[in-house]
């Protein structure tokens, strides 16, 4: 079929979904409307009952309720199919955001400036599709962003700004959706793509394959060694098989310095399966054509019927020749009988690439079916032409026709890309198995496409029933309310809608600390802690109270929110999404290495306590980062001299913490200060005591520099202070940077 039905291409249930009220109060009004319709119905069959037991004709208002009962039941028909798929439709802006960690990670692991740009956000697709999309679309980020984006100084040198730009572009059109994957880097060497295709034996010397083509080969990989980011040759490939499962096309748009873009061309998709078709007769087997894809119904003759050098038949339309088959034959089912030897109905068809004709034995008219997909394991081999089944008017049984592998099938052309050394096709297969060493999604990524699902996994109602009683049972011990089934459903789905809204907003406050959005991940958190608690997951929530005292670190100003800390953030984020997805079957556990990693932190923010009181920093010692180590062996080269400066301050009026940053001041027109005790931050945001101690670099002698110092002690309420000259080798210099 042209549009591949939800149930075709969905990997796995969608098991809820928010849905509208607007739209559940079209659906209680179609409820309505049917209800009325069949009573009607029901009247009218009374009606015809009477008239046939005593011989009365019907009459005119008898048939113009029959009239009206059809138009009403075909208007609820289309309006449900409407309604049905406006349900399923979600805006593809909440696909994007999933891959905002992943491509930050990306950054950080490639050493790379990288900027994730959306538009389109708004562009609806089905709720089916846009979870399948998440594995091809992950694919694609990483490969731009490892092969296509420039390292910064790259950039710098060809003339570019230090960060790279990955675009993810919706752009809805009336039978398709099209989406973009574009990068702004160094675009793609199509001659080295082609080099290295022959040189690792992918292709041979005479074949003739796009460059596209080329890179969507199994195994293909411009890397002699693999990493953890690509190398596997499985990216492109898994999106070629992925894109063919959808029906849809791949075109790659390429210039080279300038960037690359893959544009992705989905058909829309048909809900519940309901499909316009021809149906067509081959001796005594129903067919049904999807209608997108019928091109012409012809009356041939038999002696406009042409055969090629090869014994091929063909025929011509508009001019052209085209190939003719037989469909019945193609399908498996022999020749088609013919009613009329001297006139044979044609039907011309339009697969992915060509076009081909089809004998067939009668046309039927029109009609809007609803086809049941085959199981999978039905024939002994894929391809078969057969989509599924479906009921035409009057009970008969009918089967739907794949039309594009049929056209496939009559044209040679590849059904799978691992049967042909030089498959370009984008075809129904099976998708590829990633390499369980690539890169993927982190577990806070709600809406994940797993690439390989064991059924072991599955559990049995029984047990699923038992591991609710124990959640139940770990309520009722904790002292909470008991929650029924739907009350631990609910509390699920609002967990993990609020995990996944939480990841995204740390991941703007990474780059603007808004006080607003600080809040909203407060909130956010405290609700999810709230959540747990209430389902007797007591580990989840402790998880959560954790996070939650780190961020509240970060709000009062004792800790910056460094890359560091926003990993552990979001990974704490990603621990309790893990653990919301086992609930109710299992009791989670939270991973020790993140709470090793909580646990160092806490214990750091213990160690960089700001000192405040005057004895205690005397015996307090400077800890010096590489960079300052370099300033202050500069500043020695420089014939400065390194002092360690002790000041105290009277009791005064003024804030203890202002007159330490207005002597800091002072000191800076006497020398460069590398390090203070508190620490900068510290002293602004407040927490100093009634003395500090600096590390500096002065071109002032000792007498000189106790001179000045007395000269404005005064001025700065200063009761006593004390400089001693120091050197590089009395400081620690093992901390990171």
């Amino acid at each position: 079929m042209s549009e591949p039905s939800v149930n075709q291409i969905q990997a796995r249930g969608v098991d809820r979904m928010l849905v509208r009220l607007e739209h559940l109060d079209k659906l209680l009004n179609l409820a309505g409307e049917v209800i009325i319709t069949s009573s009607t119905l029901h009247e009218l069959q009374r009606d015809m009952v009477d008239a046939v037991t005593h011989h009365r004709t019907m009459t005119e208002g008898d048939l113009q309720i029959i009239k009206s009962a059809d138009e009403a039941s075909a208007r609820i028909s289309q309006d449900l199919h409407d309604l049905v798929m406006a349900i399923r439709m979600v805006e593809i802006g909440e696909t994007f955001k999933l891959f905002r960690r992943p491509v930050r990670d990306l950054g950080r692991n490639l050493k790379k400036e990288i900027e994730l740009k959306f538009e389109g956000e708004k562009v609806l697709v089905d709720k089916a599709l846009a979870e399948r999309l998440v594995e091809p679309l992950l694919h694609m980020l990483r490969n731009a962003a490892d092969h296509g984006l420039e390292t910064p100084i790259e950039r710098i040198h060809e003339g570019k700004s230090e960060t790279g730009t990955l675009l993810l572009k919706a752009i809805e059109h009336e039978h398709e959706t099209e989406i973009l994957v574009s990068d702004d880097g160094r675009g793609i060497d199509e001659q080295k793509i082609v080099e290295r295709a022959r040189k690792t034996g992918l292709i041979r010397p005479s074949d003739q394959l796009t460059v596209l083509q080329i890179l969507c080969l199994s195994g293909f990989s411009t890397k002699e060694k693999a990493t953890d980011t690509s190398g596997r040759g499985v990216g492109l490939d898994l999106v070629n098989t992925m894109v063919g499962e959808f029906g849809g096309t791949v075109e790659m748009e390429n210039q080279p310095k300038r960037g690359c873009t893959f544009r992705l061309h989905i058909p829309k998709l048909k809900a519940v399966n309901i499909i316009d078709a021809l149906i067509v007769r081959c001796s005594n087997t129903l067919y049904a054509l999807s209608i997108d894809q019928v091109v012409s119904l012809q009356g041939i003759k038999t002696d406009q019927i042409q055969a090629s050098m090869d014994r091929e038949r063909f025929i011509k339309y508009l001019g052209q020749p085209i190939a003719l088959f037989d469909l019945s034959e193609l399908l498996g089912g022999g020749i088609s009988v013919q009613d009329n030897p001297e006139i044979v109905p044609v039907v011309i068809l339009e697969g992915k690439k060509e076009r081909i004709a089809c004998v067939v034995t009668e046309f039927l008219a029109p009609s809007k079916l609803v086809n049941v997909p085959l199981v999978k394991d039905m024939f002994d081999r894929d391809g078969t032409g057969i989509a599924g089944t479906c009921i035409i008017s009057g009970g008969r049984v009918g089967m739907t026709v794949d039309i594009n592998t049929v056209v496939a099938m009559a044209t040679g052309e590849p059904l799978k890309p691992e049967e042909d050394d030089v498959s370009s096709s984008f075809s129904f297969s099976k998708p590829a198995e990633a390499d369980k060493d690539d890169f993927v999604f982190s577990s806070s990524v709600p809406g994940s496409v797993a690439i390989k699902h064991s059924q072991d996994e599955l559990i049995t109602k029984a047990k699923l029933s038992a591991q609710r009683d124990r959640i139940a049972n770990r309520i009722e011990e904790s002292s909470q309310k008991d929650l029924t089934e739907t009350d631990i459903s609910d509390l699920l789905t609002e967990l993990s809608r609020g995990l996944m809204e939480l990841q995204d907003v740390l991941l703007s406050l990474e780059n603007d600390k808004d006080p607003e959005l600080m809040k909203e991940a407060f909130r956010r958190l405290h609700a999810g802690k709230g959540n747990f608690t209430m389902l007797g997951v007591t580990s989840s929530a402790g998880l959560a109270h954790e996070l939650e005292t780190l961020l509240d670190h970060v709000r009062k100003g004792r800790i910056e929110m460094s890359q560091e800390l926003m990993d552990i953030m979001l990974d704490g984020v990603a621990e309790l999404n893990a653990a919301t997805k086992m609930l109710p079957q299992t009791t989670p556990e939270i991973n020790p290495t993140l709470l090793s990693r909580i646990d160092a932190m806490m214990r750091s923010l213990e160690k960089n306590e700001p000192v405040t009181d005057p004895d205690q920093l005397l015996g307090t010692a400077f800890t010096l980062v590489p960079t300052v180590e370099l300033q202050l062996l500069g500043a020695l080269k420089q014939h400065a001299q390194a002092y360690e400066t002790f000041i105290r301050f009277k009791p005064g009026r003024q804030a203890e913490f202002l007159v330490a940053y207005l002597t800091l001041r002072k000191l800076c027109y006497h020398g460069t200060i590398l390090a203070t005790l508190p620490s900068i931050s510290d002293i602004e945001n407040g927490h100093c005591g009634s003395a500090i101690k600096v590390l500096w670099a002065s071109p002032l002698k000792p007498e000189a520099l106790k001179e000045a110092i007395d000269h404005w002690a005064a001025l700065f309420n200063i009761a006593e202070h004390h400089s001693v000259p120091t050197t590089v080798f009395r400081y620690d210099t093992n901390a990171e940077i």
